[in-house]
């Protein structure tokens, strides 16, 4: 059992030293998925979570010094596949694309304790943080975990393919919620 007052969320840029990890756990998850994916592209494209201020950005989260899992926010281009209807400058972002949620990972031996959950309400704040007024993700499965925390499937496509629910969820509530507790 993980006691929560071991557990620290933090941004990947200020822990460099769990990129090999966060990088193998990507990786993972797109073979587990059926995804094309070598080690050498989750590395290059993790890199840009770690150079600068703004999304794409990757979450830690730690128990005492050791990652025990990751989410991660990106911005996805407006795409001209009109199977996935995402206007191209949403309210969402200040900056144009839509913001994502990705690569949510628990490590097995972490798992029904409620991390997940930390991670997206991390992720949740980070993006509001950055401006944004909602979050998507894409789910080929585990949409029911995602809609009893308040996500709403918006669109059925192939994505990769593979059938996905393209996802939403307003921000509105954190910021109601950071405003109520002041």
């Amino acid at each position: 059992m993980i006691k929560t007052a071991d557990i620290k969320v933090q941004l990947l840029q200020h822990a460099p030293e769990h990129f090999a990890q966060v990088a193998a756990w990507h990786h993972q998850e797109c073979e587990r998925q059926g995804l094309e994916s070598t080690l050498a592209i989750r590395q290059q494209r993790l890199l840009l979570h770690v150079q600068h201020n703004a999304i794409p950005k990757t979450i830690l989260l730690l128990q005492g010094k050791q990652p025990v899992g990751c989410v991660s926010l990106v911005n996805y281009t407006y795409r001209t596949d009109s199977s996935v209807l995402i206007p191209a400058r949403p309210a969402s972002s200040a900056h144009g694309a839509p913001v994502w949620l990705s690569n949510l990972f628990v490590d097995d031996t972490a798992r029904q304790q409620g991390l997940g959950n930390v991670l997206i309400e991390a992720a949740k704040k980070y993006a509001l943080d950055f401006g944004a007024s909602e979050l998507w993700l894409s789910a080929a499965e585990f949409t029911d975990y995602y809609q009893k925390r308040g996500w709403n499937v918006i669109r059925k496509t192939r994505l990769g393919g593979r059938q996905v629910n393209v996802m939403r969820i307003g921000l509105g509530d954190v910021l109601m919620a950071e405003v109520a507790n002041g």
